[in-house]
C-alpha cells in the first residue's frame, strides 16, 4: 500500500516549494522530492562551500531540481536537474551523486572493460573517500539558475560563516532558454 504525501509552503529562504513524498508499507521504499513553487526569481545562485570539518559534512542541503553541481577537487559537474530535488546533508549529497554514478557506470565496469577506464573509475572513488574522510579541505559548488538551492550556515548569520559564499546573479541567455523563460 502506497503512501502519498504533498503540500505546498513558504521555506526559511522566502519562496514557495513543493514537498513531495511517497512510501510502501509492504517493502519500506521511501522517496521525496522538492520542488520550487510561485513565481521565478528574477536572478540565480551560486552557493559555494568551503569543506574543511565534521560539521561542514553535517551542514543541511536543499538541492532543486534546477541546481548543477561542481567539486573542483574531483573535476566533477552534474548539470541541471541531475539527481532532481533533494533534501540532504553535504555528505548525503556526495554519497548520493556516487550512487547514481555506480548505477549509471556500473555496467560499463564489467569484465570486459579495460584496465584504463577501471583505474580511472578507483581513482575517482579513492579521491572522493578522500574527501568525505576531510583528509583534506576541498569545495562544494551549487549553482543554481531559480535560486532554489540552500546550505545552512555554521552561524546564525550567513554573514559570519566565512567558508559559504552565497552570490546572486544575472542568469545567463542559455539559462533562460534551458528554463524555458526566453
Amino acid at each position: 500500500m502506497w503512501s502519498l504525501w504533498s503540500c505546498m509552503c513558504d521555506s526559511f529562504l522566502c519562496y514557495k516549494v513543493i514537498v513531495m513524498a511517497a512510501s510502501c508499507d509492504l517493502c519500506g521504499y521511501c522517496n521525496s522530492e522538492l520542488k520550487p513553487g510561485g513565481e521565478i526569481p528574477a536572478k540565480g545562485k551560486k552557493i559555494t562551500l568551503h569543506v574543511q570539518n565534521v560539521k561542514d559534512l553535517s551542514r543541511d542541503v536543499i538541492k532543486s531540481d534546477s541546481a548543477a553541481v561542481k567539486v573542483p577537487e574531483l573535476e566533477l559537474e552534474l548539470s541541471m536537474g541531475t539527481l532532481g530535488g533533494i533534501v540532504t546533508t553535504v555528505e548525503g549529497l556526495i554519497v548520493k551523486i556516487c550512487e547514481a554514478l555506480e548505477r549509471v557506470h556500473g555496467f560499463q565496469l564489467g569484465d570486459s572493460t579495460n584496465e584504463w577506464k577501471k583505474k580511472k573509475w578507483d581513482d575517482f572513488q579513492q579521491r572522493l573517500s578522500k574527501l568525505l574522510s576531510l583528509q583534506e579541505p576541498w569545495t562544494l559548488i551549487i549553482d543554481d539558475a531559480l535560486a532554489a538551492s540552500f546550505v545552512a550556515p555554521a552561524t546564525d548569520l550567513i554573514e559570519d560563516d566565512s567558508q559559504l559564499l552565497i552570490e546572486d546573479y544575472e542568469r545567463s541567455w542559455e539559462q533562460n532558454e534551458e528554463l524555458g523563460l526566453n
